[in-house]
């Protein structure tokens, strides 16, 4: 036998073995960073982290975690993480972040917890965390298998600084990686769903996903995490296998493809190597393979993965569905290709051409324009006041608009100046100390940091020391002494010439009367319950005709 020969009946004998292996004899293996917002309340839209991690473990995963660490404690867990991974049979590797995550537009990458007064901007992002691109790339070693999961919650008390924004802002999974994002709940739900091994498949879990949850990168339509590699990744272990299959070049080779392939690429191919001769009654030996012209004319534009993004990103503003922008030509980017061509009534063969490509990247120029029309004639209608309200408008409508930093630039310069004008009306608010400015301050800033304080001290100002009992009798002596509009109007008239501010003389007593009536209580050194006892009403009757 040959030396070539050899060669290629070990690397398929590798590879027919090597799908003996089960899941009980491979690893699973998790990583969870979690970062807990400041104080350590719960958060809206945060993953728990004992709660994850009991999760992962109870679907026979090794769980490495961290929680609240600083950048550096991360990076330690993820280079054991690393470590790991690489020292196992691994079958399924997943990353689980749950906490702030930064964006510059091109790169992103999940905070560690900062240190008071620590500086955070473009240019010491990467001192304060740890890169997702680092940590996919960890994980584009088991393609196929891994899965990652980020749940974004600022858990920060300000906002990033220069060059930064809040979230993932186009992070993209890399190959063979699935990536999982939106909030808490939610994530951990779908997240249980693609670690069910008898589950549906990634790509239906991605079509029935809840609102406010993204599955992307990796989604075959035919199988769940760790069952089989995607379809490139596939693809190259076909033709790797097909290759010693050919050198070989026996029929039990060729039904071993088959075996091994049963919807392979070369399936037509082996089937005609065995058919038999009529000639000699064996196979018909070597066959030269039929070129595709339309997929050779695409593999001569030899696009690289940021032209085939390119690519996904135009169809996507056209309208076409591609399954994710990872930079893959899978099936959803195939079948958005095939109907471009349908509406542009050309053939519709799936692969890109020159031409095609030209009109498609024209196509989308002139689909972008209008929409960035529309999207700078709403800013005028809205962002131009510098109201809130229509900043907010327009951020909703264009969360990634044209103008979309400016409009949360202006929001947080707005809310700025909100708090700055809040904590001077509050200084002069303590000094006056009075409930009428207690009530006045929170009526101008109910949001503010200092309203919850504002209602303390008004109800510390209102507690009298009265008794319920004492409160219980006076209103019943109210009752008989101001049982009609005519002795209710007198007393009113008796705050008004004393300068207690009872509101209109009208015989209603309204919360204005009331806090008149403590006023003149406390004055006279009475039990302050805001009734008209029978005390009360002899005092006020000679005060007033003084």
């Amino acid at each position: 036998m040959s030396l070539l020969r050899f060669v290629s009946l070990f690397c398929m004998m590798a590879l027919v073995f090597g799908g003996l292996s089960s899941r009980a004899l491979a690893a699973d293996v998790a990583l969870v960073l979690t970062n807990r917002p400041y104080g350590g309340g719960p958060e809206v839209g945060a993953i728990a982290p004992r709660e994850v991690s009991r999760q992962l473990r109870a679907a026979g995963f090794r769980v490495l975690s961290t929680d609240a660490a600083n950048a550096s404690a991360m990076r330690r867990t993820a280079e054991e993480f690393r470590r790991t991974l690489a020292s196992a049979d691994v079958d399924r590797a997943v990353i689980v972040l749950s906490g702030s995550v930064v964006s510059d537009g091109r790169d992103s990458w999940f905070l560690g917890r900062s240190k008071r007064g620590e500086t955070l901007n473009d240019l010491s992002v990467a001192q304060q965390g740890i890169a997702l691109a680092t940590l996919d790339r960890i994980l584009s070693e088991y393609p196929g298998q891994s899965l990652m999961v980020v749940a974004p919650v600022w858990t920060n008390r300000r906002a990033p600084g220069a060059g930064l924004r809040i979230g993932l802002d186009g992070h993209l999974a890399g190959q063979g990686v699935t990536l999982l994002t939106g909030a808490g709940d939610d994530v951990r739900d779908v997240m249980q769903q693609i670690l069910d091994p008898t589950g549906a498949s990634l790509a239906d879990l991605a079509a029935r996903a809840p609102a406010g949850v993204v599955l992307a990168g990796y989604l075959p339509r035919h199988s769940s995490l760790g069952d089989q590699p995607n379809d490139e990744v596939q693809a190259s272990g076909d033709a790797a296998y097909w290759s010693a299959v050919r050198d070989i070049n026996t029929d039990d080779a060729y039904r071993a493809y088959l075996r091994r392939f049963p919807s392979g690429l070369f399936v037509a191919q082996a089937r005609r190597f065995l058919q038999p001769d009529a000639g000699t009654g064996s196979g018909t030996g070597p066959v030269v393979e039929p070129v595709d012209p339309a997929k050779a004319a695409e593999a001569a534009l030899e696009l690289s993965r940021a032209d085939r993004r390119a690519v996904q990103k135009d169809l996507t503003v056209l309208g076409y569905n591609t399954r994710g922008i990872d930079g893959v030509f899978g099936r959803g980017t195939r079948g958005a290709i095939r109907s471009y061509q349908q509406d542009q009534g050309l053939a519709t063969t799936g692969y890109l051409s020159r031409t095609l490509l030209r009109r498609l990247g024209a196509d989308a120029a002139a689909r972008r324009a209008v929409l960035e029309e529309q999207d700078r004639d709403y800013w005028q209608q809205t962002g131009v006041t510098g109201e809130a309200e229509d900043l907010r408008r327009y951020l909703e409508r264009y969360p990634n608009g044209v103008f979309a930093q400016t409009a949360r630039d202006e929001l947080q310069a707005l809310a700025d100046a909100e708090d700055a004008r809040a904590a001077y009306d509050w200084q002069l608010t303590q000094d006056e100390d009075t409930v009428e400015g207690y009530r006045d301050f929170i009526e101008l800033y109910p949001n503010s940091r200092y309203a919850g304080e504002a209602r303390r001290r008004i109800e510390a100002l209102e507690n009298t020391g009265a008794t319920a009992a004492q409160i219980e009798q006076d209103r019943r002596e109210e009752g008989a002494i101001s049982n009609n509009p005519i002795a209710r109007l007198l007393i009113e008239k008796a705050l008004e010439r004393l300068n207690l501010n009872p509101g209109p003389a009208d015989g209603r007593f309204t919360d204005a009367t009331r806090r008149a009536i403590k006023d003149f209580q406390r004055r006279a050194e009475l039990p302050e319950t805001g009734y008209v006892s029978q005390q009360t009403m002899s005092r006020l009757t000679s005060a007033s005709l003084r």
